[in-house]
């Protein structure tokens, strides 16, 4: 038990220091870290803002939201990455798409910490969070270019840019800009 929990925080610096070496050792293993990773950190920024608010029914339903929505975000997501990936030539599985792409929540981190700033000040959150999508985004794409085996183009493209290509189209369509 130990060791897991020991391997877990781990894992998690590794997203921050070196994710290239861990999500390469990870194709190789299945296991479901990532996606503990991700209702653990979604949990823990669940009970910081819910704490901050001084509230306790806001901070359970704070934690029931965000386990729920950081789960079928992270799903959904995953599976356009994986559509997009194997359209594109990629090899990977779903399921370590799934738990790839969850290890980026550990960088929830930061939201924590901005959190707790926020109390000094709320300018500090606006940026924060600005940094904290774009390395989101940095981290899915490095896990879906080491699941794949593609190179980190058309890993952009697979997690981001076709995604974001086909929202603008449909807004388009609709005439909602």
């Amino acid at each position: 038990m130990k060791t897991n929990i020991m391997e877990f925080f781990t894992e998690s610096g590794q997203v921050f220091t070196n994710p290239d070496d861990l999500f390469f050792i990870k194709t190789d293993e299945k296991g479901y870290n990532g996606i503990i990773s991700l209702i653990f950190y979604s949990l823990m920024l669940a009970l910081v803002i819910g704490i901050s608010t001084g509230d306790i029914a806001i901070t359970g339903i704070l934690l029931v939201a965000f386990i729920i929505l950081s789960l079928i975000n992270k799903f959904i997501q995953s599976l356009f990455a994986f559509i997009f990936a194997r359209l594109l030539g990629g090899s990977g599985s779903f399921m370590n798409t799934f738990n790839l792409m969850s290890y980026s929540s550990v960088l929830n981190v930061l939201l924590i910490i901005g959190v707790a700033l926020a109390t000094i000040g709320i300018g500090i959150i606006i940026p924060l969070v600005f940094l904290v999508f774009l390395w989101k985004m940095v981290i899915e794409i490095i896990a879906v270019s080491e699941e794949h085996n593609l190179g980190y183009a058309r890993s952009f493209l697979s997690t981001t840019g076709i995604p974001w290509i086909i929202f603008i189209i449909v807004v388009l369509i609709l005439g909602l800009i």
